[in-house]
């Protein structure tokens, strides 16, 4: 704008760099504060109060690192000691390869499988949480965040619903796909009935880390995208 053609416009844009140290409502002093909480903060905004060119690439490193903010926090965060949609897409729904650290941003490629709208919205919905298990629908609507599909006395969330909860639906819809699960659950089967040789649910005595829930949500595969989208839709119904 200091290089424009018109001299109005250059000594309009002068004057409102000089109101910005004692005024905060004009337009300098607004687009200074876009600057705060980036690490060379201080040098942008003198630069662009002095009206002089700021190195972009640096800037947009430094823009960058301000928007994995969120991320880092998620690094050190437990998704069930700290109830945030972002922890819990980080450590459990977060592609590994392409994640948020990932650059550039992709589209997920289970987006572009040929399969009906129904299942790509409800797969969506799951790892963004924007379900209706219980984790989630107590914020709106208030009451407890335990399940009320079975007696394990577990918050409902994605980890129970996926491999803890002993819902006759549910466990149905684990028979249905048990070759999703048939590496997580081979340790059960000294306990199962010979005639099926598979138990569909763990136990509260059995520990599943975010590592192996992230890599399950993760499979390249038809199967499991249908598994949860009946599953999700299992809990709409309520």
């Amino acid at each position: 704008m200091l290089d424009s053609n018109s001299e109005t416009l250059r000594r309009v844009l002068k004057a409102d760099l000089h109101l910005a140290s004692f005024d905060s409502s004009c337009w300098s002093a607004q687009v200074s504060n876009v600057f705060n909480g980036l690490q060379s903060s201080a040098m942008f905004k003198q630069k662009m109060l002095r009206a002089t060119q700021a190195p972009m690439q640096e800037f947009i490193c430094d823009l960058r690192f301000r928007h994995l903010k969120v991320w880092r926090e998620a690094d050190f965060s437990c998704p069930r000691a700290v109830n945030k949609k972002a922890v819990t897409y980080h450590k459990w729904c977060g592609s590994s390869g392409s994640g948020p650290r990932g650059s550039p941003f992709s589209i997920p490629s289970y987006l572009y499988k040929d399969l009906d709208k129904h299942v790509l919205r409800n797969f969506s919905r799951f790892k963004l949480r924007a379900h209706h298990l219980r984790v989630e629908s107590c914020k709106w609507h208030g009451g407890s965040s335990i399940c009320d599909k079975c007696e394990c006395g577990e918050v409902q969330d994605e980890e129970h619903v996926l491999f803890f909860c002993k819902c006759v639906e549910v466990c149905e819809l684990r028979m249905r796909y048990r070759d999703l699960f048939e590496g997580m659950f081979k340790t059960l089967r000294v306990f199962a009935p010979s005639s099926s040789g598979f138990i569909p649910f763990l136990t509260c005595h059995h520990s599943i880390t975010d590592f192996e829930i992230n890599a399950f949500l993760n499979q390249d595969s038809y199967r499991l995208l249908k598994f949860v989208s009946d599953l999700v839709s299992i809990f709409d119904t309520g």
